[in-house]
C-alpha cells in the first residue's frame, strides 16, 4: 500500500476527489437542480443580500465602475475579434502552429499552452475558475443593483462538463423555467426593476461588468505575484548579446546569460560594470555563461575596459516582470527552505491572472451566449426589430467555426 501511495499522482487524486465531491453535492441537492438537455443549473437567493449591501454602500463608485467597464468592454470586442482572426490565420502556417485552444486541468506541474487543448496544473485550474466565476458574477450583480435592476436569483451552472455561474436579473429570462407539466417555458416577470425596463446603457454596463472584473482580478494577481517575486527572487545572471566583431564574439559568445567573471558572480548589469572596473584593456578574463566558459581579451572603449556585449540591466519592474514570466530568477538563499511553496504560489498567481484575462477577453467575443454577444444583441435590438435573430444565426455559425477549429487543432496535434 505504501508503495502505491508513493507512486500515486497527487494531482490525479485531487482531481478525482474534487470531481466526486461535485457529483455528490449535485446528487444531494438534486431536488433543486434543474436540467434542460445537457444544461444543469441551480438557482438560489443566497448572496443577494450581500450584493445589495455592496451596491448600496458606494453608489458613485459603482456608477464610475460601470461606465469604465462598459468602455473597456466595447474596446475588448474588436480586440478579441482581431486576435481570433490572427489565431485562425496561424492555423494554416506550419511554422507557427497556432489556433484556438481550450484550457483544461492537467495532471503535471507543467503548464502547456498550445493550439487545440492547453493544460494547467489541476489545482491552479480549480482555483482560477472558482475565482473567475465569483468575481465575474458578483460584478454583474452589483452593477445590476446599482442600476436599480432587481435580481431573481444567483447560482451555478454546468453545460455538459463545463462549470459556470450566473446572476439572473429579473425579466431577462436567461434560463428556462419548468412548468408544472415539466415543459420548458419563459419565466414570468412583473413589477419594477425589470431587465427590459432598464435603459440600453444600464443593460450594457451590467453585461460588460463581468469581464471587467476579470481584467481587474488579473491585474491584482499579477501585481501580487510581482511583489512576492521581487521580495524572494533574484536574477541567476545577466542576459547579454555579443556585438559583431568585438572581443566577446571573437572569443565565441553569441547571446545568453552571464553568470560570473573570473569567479565573481554577476546578477545585474551594474554588477558587470562594477567588476569590469577592476581590469584594464588587453587583459584576459574568464566569463562563465549559459553558452559555456570563455576567455575574453578586453578592448578599450571611452577609456575603460570592455568585452563588447550589450546587456539587459536586469533591474526595475519591467525587467522583473519578464524575468518572472520566463522563470529567469532563483529564490534568494534566505528563502531556500520555502522555495517549493514559493514557486508553487508564484506559478498559481500567474496562472489565475492569465485565466482571468484570457477567459474574460474571450467572453467579450460577439457571439451569444457570451457577454460580448449579448452586448451586440442589445445594441442591435434597441434599433431594429429583427437584429437579434441575425445575431443568433451569427452566433451559431461562430460556435461552429470555433469548435471545428479546436477539433481540427487537436486532430492535427495527434
Amino acid at each position: 500500500m505504501s508503495a502505491i501511495l508513493e507512486t500515486a499522482n497527487p494531482r490525479l487524486i485531487f482531481f478525482i476527489v474534487f470531481t466526486a465531491g461535485l457529483a455528490y453535492l449535485m446528487y444531494r441537492d438534486r431536488k433543486n437542480v434543474e436540467r434542460h438537455s445537457i444544461l444543469f443549473y441551480r438557482r438560489t437567493e443566497r448572496g443577494l443580500d450581500l450584493i445589495d449591501r455592496i451596491a448600496e454602500r458606494f453608489p458613485r463608485f459603482w456608477n464610475f465602475y460601470g461606465w469604465t467597464g462598459l468602455v473597456i468592454g466595447l474596446l475588448s470586442i474588436p480586440f478579441v475579434l482581431l486576435n481570433i482572426v490572427i489565431s485562425f490565420s496561424q492555423m494554416f502556417e506550419a511554422e507557427t502552429g497556432g489556433g484556438p485552444s481550450i484550457v483544461a486541468p492537467g495532471l503535471t506541474g507543467e503548464t502547456t499552452f498550445q493550439s487545440g487543448i492547453s493544460f494547467v496544473p489541476v489545482e491552479y485550474w480549480v482555483i482560477g475558475i472558482g475565482i473567475l466565476m465569483v468575481v465575474h458574477e458578483m460584478s454583474h450583480g452589483i452593477v445590476a443593483r446599482a442600476e436599480d435592476m432587481e435580481i431573481n436569483s444567483v447560482g451555478w451552472i454546468v453545460l455538459g462538463i463545463i462549470p459556470g455561474a450566473f446572476v439572473e436579473p429579473k425579466g431577462e429570462n436567461m434560463l428556462p423555467e419548468k412548468g408544472k407539466d415539466g415543459e420548458i417555458k419563459e419565466a414570468d416577470a412583473e413589477g419594477d426593476g425589470l431587465w427590459d425596463q432598464g435603459s440600453l446603457t444600464s443593460q450594457l454596463k451590467v453585461l460588460a461588468a463581468g469581464s471587467f472584473a476579470n481584467y481587474i482580478t488579473a491585474v491584482v494577481m499579477t501585481v501580487a505575484a510581482l511583489g512576492i517575486f521581487l521580495s524572494v527572487a533574484q536574477p541567476v545572471g545577466v542576459a547579454y548579446m555579443a556585438e559583431d566583431d568585438l572581443p566577446a564574439q571573437q572569443a565565441g559568445l553569441n547571446n545568453g546569460t552571464m553568470y560570473s567573471i573570473n569567479g565573481e558572480q554577476v546578477r545585474y548589469g551594474s554588477d558587470v560594470q562594477s567588476v569590469m572596473q577592476q581590469y584594464q584593456a588587453n587583459e584576459t578574463i574568464t566569463v562563465n555563461t549559459s553558452e559555456g566558459e570563455f576567455n575574453v581579451t578586453l578592448m578599450e572603449r571611452e577609456g575603460e575596459a570592455h568585452m563588447g556585449v550589450m546587456m539587459s540591466p536586469g533591474e526595475g519592474l519591467t525587467a522583473a516582470f519578464f524575468d518572472m514570466v520566463n522563470d529567469n530568477r532563483e529564490i534568494k538563499e534566505e528563502y531556500e527552505d520555502y522555495s517549493g511553496f514559493l514557486g508553487w504560489l508564484l506559478g498559481g498567481l500567474q496562472i489565475v491572472a492569465l485565466l482571468n484575462f484570457l477567459i474574460g477577453l474571450f467572453n467579450m467575443l460577439p457571439i451569444r451566449p457570451l457577454d460580448g454577444g449579448q452586448i451586440v444583441a442589445a445594441i442591435i435590438g434597441h434599433y431594429t426589430k429583427d437584429g437579434e435573430t441575425a445575431v443568433n444565426y451569427i452566433s451559431l455559425l461562430g460556435w461552429a467555426v470555433i469548435l471545428s477549429a479546436i477539433v481540427l487543432s487537436i486532430a492535427t496535434g495527434l
